[in-house]
């Protein structure tokens, strides 16, 4: 059912939500008018360009809501004999450009691609790219100056068009798995040889060093990190990343008078332990009293499955001592993305929830449930679409859930285990 954001918007690892109605239909497609074929190649990308659009047409509810239908046409029209040209490597990531055109869930994904990762997590901080996770632990924390002669400014706008997105939130927590993608930099030009890809950091201290992480592949890559290459890794120096790899769990703070459940995938379950009997549980808490405010973070939330918050979110309309005013904070960021965000589009509209922390990566009506599409000659597969979510109503045309209260991570919060999102929430 749905997939994991990581391949969102990347291209990344979520898929898709649970259940609404369609509200838009899909086009009927026009002929694409394309120059006769000049060698076998390109003739076996006419083909499977052709297959892709009529896939885009035919599963997606709305396929032209953000790209022009004629700016697509143009762009699938002109793809044969630029992709017959390049490398297979090249032209996957070339495909994976245009599914990007169409929404965050509808992309080439790059662990279905057959990409790599270097062994080196980036983050986009409120002061840059920084290292967030390596293997040399003296590492965490640099700056990236530039990749190979790339200044990483640049280097940013060269990757960007490749990852799928919502809004723009959505793009800054796809940029950085991007930049750590060795066939996206080669594509790019941003380096000539994915195995010495150069990158130049600055260290928090002492002076700029030149790295080449090795290559690994993605299950290699999370079997070694615990997580996905999106966000933040899981890691001690933060209360909030240290249990990123659970999809729910609950404790107090400010002794003992906040209840906090970081919420971090719409599940049923966590491991043994069900969401209701979650609820139950924070439900008995606040029963025996003494609690001042609910937490709930969903900052590393990608998604799930919508028909599995059911009980959650009815507690949180219901409980007196919850939906009230200054009673509930919600923590949301970058990575709050698909079935997350429709939780957090119903709470916003059926709660007096404060929101604190960055702008969602999902917006409040998303497109989601994507199918699978293979290409016939390349074998590629594509991510379709192939439903309308409207949590926010007909009316509702916000690019994402804004914080009430806004609140990020600086490269030197990481480092020194501060996390002013949280301390926004507590106060």
């Amino acid at each position: 059912m749905l997939r994991t954001l990581l391949a969102v918007v990347v291209a990344l690892v979520v898929a898709a939500c649970g259940s609404a109605q369609r509200t838009a239909t899909a086009t009927t497609a026009p002929p694409i008018t394309t120059t006769p074929a000049t060698s076998p190649a390109e003739a076996a990308w006419t083909e499977d360009m052709a297959a892709f659009a009529e896939a885009v047409r035919s599963i997606h509810p709305n396929p032209f809501w953000r790209e022009p239908e004629a700016d697509f046409d143009r762009e699938v029209a002109a793809a044969p004999a630029r992709l017959a040209r390049m490398s297979p490597s090249d032209a996957r990531v070339e495909v994976m450009r245009l599914a990007a055109l169409i929404d965050g869930h509808t992309g080439v994904y790059p662990s279905e691609a057959g990409f790599h990762l270097y062994a080196m997590r980036l983050y986009l901080f409120t002061d840059g790219i920084h290292v967030s996770d390596d293997t040399d632990a003296s590492l965490i924390g640099a700056r990236v100056v530039r990749i190979g002669d790339t200044p990483i400014d640049e280097a940013i706008r060269l990757v960007t068009p490749y990852g799928a997105h919502d809004n723009d939130s959505t793009v800054r927590v796809v940029v950085p798995m991007l930049l750590m993608t060795p066939e996206v930099l080669e594509a790019t030009g941003i380096v000539s040889d994915g195995a010495r890809p150069a990158f130049v950091v600055q260290p928090r201290t002492g002076p700029e060093r030149t790295v080449d992480p090795p290559v690994e592949d993605w299950g290699a890559f999370i079997g070694r990190t615990g997580t996905d290459p999106v966000g933040l890794p899981k890691t001690d120096r933060l209360f909030a990343l240290a249990r990123r790899d659970e999809p729910f769990w609950w404790t107090t703070l400010d002794h003992g008078r906040v209840l906090y459940l970081q919420y971090n995938q719409v599940v049923r379950t966590s491991g043994k332990t069900s969401l209701e009997s979650v609820v139950e549980e924070l439900r008995s808490r606040i029963v025996r009293g003494g609690i001042r405010r609910l937490i709930i973070d969903l900052r590393n939330n990608p998604g799930g499955d919508n028909r599995t918050y059911g009980p959650l979110l009815e507690f949180l309309r219901t409980d007196e001592h919850v939906n009230r005013p200054g009673a509930l904070s919600v923590i949301i960021g970058r990575q709050t993305f698909s079935a997350s965000t429709n939780f957090a589009t119903e709470v916003d509209r059926d709660t007096a929830a404060i929101f604190v922390g960055e702008p969602t990566g999902g917006r409040p009506n998303l497109y989601g449930d994507t199918r699978s599409v293979q290409l016939p000659n390349s074998g590629l597969t594509v991510q379709v679409s192939s439903r309308y979510w409207d949590f926010g109503g007909p009316d509702d045309h916000r690019p994402w859930i804004a914080p009430d209260v806004s609140a990020e991570l600086s490269s030197d919060d990481f480092v020194r285990g501060r996390d002013p999102v949280l301390a926004a929430a507590l106060r």
